[in-house]
């Protein structure tokens, strides 16, 4: 850039000098000086402007990343510092035989429920530095939108049983040529969501995925439930990261997540080119749409092989 200004200098000084032949009547050798001057100084007055601003937006980036860092340091602390005290006082109790014999199954099923919570935060932390790496390559498939969502309903079965909600997925036969690593990845995410936020009021609870016909060379996609719902103030920023909509509701702060999962989401959603939307009401529910090219569209973004498919949150 500072370069082009010097460049800019030189043909400016050109022109003076070729306006100057052009006219026939030279002025003297001192207004001639203080006019090369002049442009001289404006095209510095531009140069340092220039860097002036590119060290001032460099510093910000710089700053917010820091501050991200920060962030991510003490939230990633506090989501470890339990399971793992659980974990130490498990295995201490279990080591020294302080635990009564009819209590021992229930130790392990706390200890397995920790080692799986802190599986999920690994995985979820890996599945984030993937999908903005640019070290793989994506695996590209034309596939079914339906063979895609099964696959994540048989991974999320079990904590749908659990947690008495039904998984529904509509005749989604649409065909997609998509990265399915990150489609997978974005269907588990929001899928095991509505799980884990569905509602225990309502005696039905159900999430459903569908897919409409595609219509000008994209698919709409849809994910909604009857859950909890998202609180208003928090639709705005419901996609950044470490973002915990009902962080603050003691109603759900069992909840386990640390507010990775809708970014992951949005990245691999735009990373296919695509793009998400939320509609939601307390209460009532969630519904997430996002629309998808039927085809391969390269956005120049980091690929997703080998992003493996981790519950959202």
């Amino acid at each position: 850039m500072l370069r082009e200004y010097q460049l800019l200098g030189s043909v400016l000084v050109g022109f003076v000098l070729e306006e100057l032949e052009a006219a026939g009547t030279p002025p003297g050798a001192s207004e001639a000086v203080q006019l090369v001057s002049r442009l001289h100084q404006a095209v510095d007055v531009l140069s340092q402007a220039t860097v002036e601003t590119f060290v001032g937006l460099y510093t910000k980036t710089i700053t917010d990343q820091a501050e991200r860092l920060d962030q991510f340091t003490r939230v990633a602390a506090h989501e470890w510092r339990q399971p793992l005290g659980v974990l130490q006082l498990s295995v201490h109790l279990l080591r020294e035989a302080k635990v009564d014999p009819s209590h021992v199954d229930g130790m392990l099923a706390t200890v397995d429920r920790n080692v799986r919570r802190l599986i999920e935060l690994a995985q979820k932390l890996e599945a984030l530095a993937r999908v903005r790496s640019s070290g793989d390559n994506a695996v590209v498939q034309t596939v079914s939108v339906g063979t895609v969502a099964q696959e994540a309903a048989r991974q999320l079965a079990e904590m749908a049983t659990a947690r008495g909600v039904e998984i529904r997925i509509g005749d989604t036969q649409t065909v997609l040529t998509v990265d399915v690593g990150r489609l997978e990845l974005v269907f588990v995410n929001l899928l095991s969501n509505a799980i884990k936020y569905s509602d225990p009021g309502k005696p039905e609870r159900y999430v459903e995925l569908l897919a409409r016909p595609p219509e000008n060379g994209v698919v709409e996609i849809h994910v909604r439930d009857n859950g909890v719902g998202i609180p208003e103030a928090a639709l705005a920023r419901i996609f950044q990261r470490f973002t915990r909509a009902h962080a603050d509701d003691g109603e759900l702060a069992h909840v386990a997540g640390i507010g990775l999962g809708l970014s992951i989401v949005e990245d691999c959603v735009r990373a296919m080119g695509g793009q998400i939307v939320v509609r939601s009401a307390e209460k009532q529910g969630a519904a997430f749409i996002m629309t998808l090219p039927i085809s391969d569209s390269p956005t120049g973004q980091p690929d997703g092989r080998g992003v493996p498919a981790v519950p959202g949150g």
